[in-house]
């Protein structure tokens, strides 16, 4: 078995760290619009602190914040539904379509904390899926929950249509989040 060297090793957890830290703070930015939206799932999170992880896996589905699709390459011609996919062709994988998929998800532009099994792909799945998927859900549990428990009257400074979005970055982010609290 070949040695993984320090540096390499170094290399990989910093970037799986920035992946994370990214993650977290993309999570919480779309969770204040969310329940700056809808005030009183916040109100709930605060009366009902046993529905955090459940909310938490909501809110990865509903705005999972991935700007663009990702691009993958076909390795084998595939049937997708009613189209032929050829091996070397280009996909743009669309995860929030997946996670909006009506079939999967009833009603699924509604943030729902009840939803009684939440298969949302904000982490990914199968080979791809998130290796620190457990850490990112306890930093989300926790950011949340300080969140709606220390600012109890967060709101945007701004009507959310008038947020301006980062161009050409991997997450779609606004470029400031101007709140009240």
């Amino acid at each position: 078995m070949p040695r993984v060297d320090d540096e390499l090793l170094a290399t990989v957890a910093l970037s799986l760290f920035g992946a994370g830290a990214v993650s977290t703070s993309a999570f919480l930015l779309h969770a204040v619009i969310a329940l700056a939206r809808r005030p009183e799932l916040a109100r709930r999170l605060r009366e009902e602190p046993a529905v955090i992880g459940r909310a938490v896996d909501e809110l990865l589905r509903h705005n999972l914040s991935i700007g663009d699709a990702l691009p993958r390459l076909a390795l084998a011609d595939v049937q997708v539904g009613e189209v032929l996919v050829k091996e070397g062709e280009l996909v743009l994988v669309l995860i929030e379509g997946a996670n909006h998929d009506p079939a999967v998800f009833p009603d699924p532009e509604r943030i729902d904390f009840d939803r009684p099994a939440n298969p949302h792909l904000a982490f990914g799945a199968g080979r791809h899926f998130c290796p620190a998927s457990a850490l990112g859900r306890t930093h989300a549990e926790i950011a949340l929950t300080a969140l709606v428990e220390r600012l109890p009257e967060l709101r945007l400074a701004l009507p959310a249509e008038q947020l301006a979005w980062r161009p050409g970055f991997i997450k779609r982010l606004p470029e400031r989040l101007p709140v009240i609290w």
